[in-house]
């Protein structure tokens, strides 16, 4: 006689029913375990600051994954230790490569008589080219020596809004000035004239730079020039007057900081000799002219022009001349003696002319 199973005989509703209806309890319940461990794990990682660990254990059970970014292998020794220590946690496994912290980027910027020369190293390339045209905005494109490089895993400089304007401005009375800036330390070195300007120097930087600054400036006091006693020059007449000057100016010429009206230095001397020549004639009136080269924009050429021949005037009045016998023109490339085509031809086109008044 043939005997029926439990499901042929009818009873299979009875035994089927119950599992489907707890199948959906375990998978809920599946899914619970999970959260409550992935937040177990957040929660242990969290307290000891790592916060760049990412908990996975979706279908994963008890078993924790961890993924993430971080910043060594310490860390990621640490993570993995932690995780395991959390309640409910049953393994551990990690998928993360550890960075290593950005480098500070470096930047350094030498003022020498207006030449800026920037070397060190930037993240990338699209910093050089912003760097060096911040540069040029404040000294200009012939004045910029860029000496930058790409380096490695470096992070971003400050900001460099005013920077170089404020180092054109502060490098007019010293000899020279170097400006460093690693990470959030800037160090200013040189020689300048006086305390105060040393002063003013680290103000102005203080107001521009938020992090530390390294003044290593050094002031050396010039010594005091003790005048020569001579007795006067003879008085001469307007006509051998001008032709004094003009002799001394064909054989020298009045250096300006490019692009500037700013007297070089190394013209001083000339135009003390100018002076002396001025004082035998005091009853005559000079006409100073400013002229350029054709390169660059007329109207600032005509401008610039202008303010040389003034700064020839300010430098005279300055050494005890009347400013009052002197008179400014300024002609800009409209009066060129050589061919402007040429650097010999626009450099003798660039220059100070003085004739008498009319």
């Amino acid at each position: 006689m043939k005997h029926c199973s439990l499901l042929c005989a009818g009873w299979w509703p009875i035994v089927l029913l119950p599992l489907l209806f707890m199948l959906p309890l375990l998978f809920f319940k599946w899914h619970a375990i999970e959260d409550d461990v992935a937040n177990n794990t957040k929660l242990a990682l969290s307290a000891e600051s790592l916060d760049w660990a990412q908990v996975k254990t979706v279908n994963r059970g008890r078993h924790v994954l961890i993924t993430g970014t971080p910043p060594s292998e310490t860390s990621i020794k640490d993570a993995e230790r932690v995780a395991r220590a959390a309640y409910g946690v049953d393994k551990v496994s990690v998928s993360a490569d550890a960075v290593p912290p950005a480098i500070p980027a470096s930047l350094e910027a030498t003022v020498v008589e207006g030449i800026v020369t920037l070397t060190g190293e930037l993240a990338s390339q699209d910093g050089i080219d912003s760097t060096v045209a911040k540069a040029v905005s404040a000294f200009g494109k012939n004045n910029v020596q860029n000496r930058l490089m790409i380096g490695k895993n470096l992070a971003a400089l400050p900001s460099l809004v005013g920077f170089f304007e404020n180092l054109d401005n502060k490098t007019g009375d010293s000899r020279s000035l170097v400006a460093s800036i690693q990470g959030d330390t800037l160090s200013l070195q040189g020689v300048v004239p006086s305390a105060n300007l040393k002063r003013d120097i680290n103000n102005s930087f203080s107001r521009l730079f938020k992090g530390r600054i390294n003044d290593k400036i050094t002031v050396v006091v010039p010594a005091p020039v003790v005048p020569k006693v001579v007795a006067p020059a003879p008085i001469v007449k307007s006509d051998q007057c001008l032709g004094l000057v003009n002799e001394i100016l064909s054989k020298n010429k009045i250096n300006f900081e490019s692009a500037k009206a700013q007297i070089k230095a190394d013209s001083f001397e000339l135009l003390e000799r100018i002076k002396s020549i001025a004082e035998r004639c005091p009853a005559v009136t000079f006409e100073i002219d400013g002229h350029t080269d054709s390169l660059g924009n007329p109207a600032f050429n005509m401008s610039l022009s202008k303010k040389r021949a003034q700064a020839v005037i300010d430098h005279l009045a300055g050494l005890g001349l009347d400013a009052a016998r002197f008179n400014a023109n300024g002609f800009g490339p409209n009066r060129p003696i050589a061919d402007n085509g040429s650097p010999e031809g626009r450099a003798q086109n660039r220059r100070i002319e003085i004739r008498l008044k009319n």
